[in-house]
C-alpha cells in the first residue's frame, strides 16, 4: 500500500513512521530503505516535506 495514494486524513498518513513496517523506494535509484529508524521516525508521513513525498515511494507493508 504506498501511503501517497490514501487520502490525506488516513490515519496511516498520520501514524509515526516508527509504527509501521514501511520501505522507502528512492525514485531516482530504485534503491530501498526503512525508515522507521531514522531522525524522521517521529514524524508521520503528512509532517514530511515535499522532497520526501516527491523523491520516494512509501509503501507500508503492516503496522506493528
Amino acid at each position: 500500500m504506498r501511503l501517497s495514494d490514501l487520502p490525506t486524513e488516513h490515519p496511516l498518513r498520520n501514524t509515526k513512521i516508527a509504527h509501521m513496517k514501511i520501505q522507502i523506494i528512492c525514485k531516482h535509484t530504485k534503491s530501498k530503505r526503512d525508515p522507521s529508524t531514522w531522525k524522521i521516525k517521529n514524524n508521520t508521513y503528512n509532517e514530511l516535506n515535499d522532497s520526501w513525498h516527491n523523491n520516494f515511494d512509501w509503501i507500508v507493508t503492516e503496522t506493528k
